[in-house]
């Protein structure tokens, strides 16, 4: 998004549904800070894989298709057994920039779609008869009206839907743009603009919903590569082991090491100059600077697999059902920032979810796949 970031427009949402090097000059300080990052009561003991922030706050997915929420009384399982019923690990999850809907992918070619307004879980397992498993996804437009779909997998495919005016799903001729590679993560800066990386550190950018790539690197790195965060053209991050985050500005890559214990950094999302990575050991990481992280020691020692910048709260997920969280309103009201505070005030958890009757699937429907020249 270019004139807002995601949470500003989550925040508006929100507040509508409730009514090794281092680079030269950059360093990664260590933190402990108990008081900002607290670990929650989780439903599952199961791991949890990926999370996204929505208009209804936190989702997080993982492992028995389990799909979680948080709501004004903790976290809550919304879908149990994923879309078929079938108990497939979820691997991935991304929401429609209105936050009004989560798309999550997982084991055996499951794709499923869960809308927080109508509570309506909508199952588009296995299209084309793909079974592969996805391994993440990223989704660009309004829920239920102009979505563009971007799905990855362990087979190094992208597939790409595109919401048709009757509400099927068409989709394109599949691609590789990691070369065949497994491809753990894909982000969109726009509605065709994004980037992938792949487990072969090979990253690749599109700037035409995916038809072609252009690999953009990263040639001298030796160490696997687990996450990608797109902002734009000239600002990538991708989240890899040896405790390193990767920038590219346009022209080159820079190594950042953030975790001088050398820690696998497993996930990281943008929004805007905000930024959030997580990874082994517990740790977490916040973005200061384009080539400055601080890190955060947590109560915890398991590996985090999931984070995501949030309206409400920003989160991070893991091994054995760990979610971190940190509550977002109470941070931005002490900035002092007149406009950030009554954004705030309008989507305080409180003003969010206050009432609010818990999430579940009230309707099921099978979702419909069209081959391209169809409607």
């Amino acid at each position: 998004m270019s004139d807002h970031t995601r949470r500003d427009v989550l925040r508006l949402a929100t507040a509508s549904a409730a009514g090794s090097v281092l680079a030269v000059g950059s360093a990664a300080a260590v933190q402990s800070d108990d008081d900002e990052w607290e670990q929650a009561e989780s439903p599952t003991g199961k791991a949890l894989a990926d999370a996204v922030d929505t208009a209804a706050g936190p989702f997080a997915v993982g492992a028995d298709g389990n799909v979680l929420a948080r709501r004004d009384d903790g976290w809550q399982t919304v879908v149990a057994y994923g879309p078929q019923a079938r108990s497939r690990r979820l691997t991935g999850i991304d929401a429609t920039d209105d936050g009004r809907a989560v798309w999550f992918v997982g084991g055996s070619g499951v794709i499923g779609e869960y809308d927080v307004e109508s509570q309506t879980l909508t199952n588009y397992s296995a299209p084309q008869g793909k079974t592969s498993t996805w391994e993440d996804c990223a989704v660009r437009g309004a829920a239920g009206e102009n979505e563009r779909l971007y799905f990855v997998n362990g087979s190094g495919e992208l597939l790409v839907g595109v919401r048709q005016d009757d509400g099927a799903i068409r989709y394109a001729e599949v691609t590789e743009p990691g070369g065949g590679s497994t491809i753990p993560g894909i982000d969109y800066h726009a509605r065709e603009a994004g980037h992938v990386c792949s487990t072969s550190q090979f990253v690749a950018a599109t700037a035409d919903g995916g038809e072609t790539w252009e690999q953009i690197g990263i040639d001298f790195a030796g160490g696997a590569f687990f996450d990608i965060a797109s902002q734009g053209d000239r600002d990538v991050n991708v989240a890899a082991g040896s405790g390193i985050v990767y920038r590219y500005d346009g022209f080159r890559w820079t190594p950042h090491v953030v975790d001088g214990d050398r820690r696998a950094v497993r996930a990281i999302d943008r929004d805007g100059d905000d930024g959030l990575a997580a990874g082994d050991g517990g740790t977490l990481y916040e973005r200061q600077s384009a080539g400055q992280w601080r890190r955060y020691e947590t109560s915890v020692e398991t590996k985090l697999h999931g984070v995501a910048s949030g309206s409400t709260y920003d989160v991070a997920v893991g091994d054995g059902g760990t979610i971190l969280e940190r509550r977002v309103g109470a941070a931005d009201a002490d900035d002092g920032n007149e406009t950030n505070a009554t954004a705030t005030d309008l989507a305080s958890p409180s003003a969010v979810v206050s009432g609010v009757e818990p999430l579940s699937v009230e309707r099921y429907v099978d979702g419909e796949w069209v081959a391209p020249g169809e409607r």
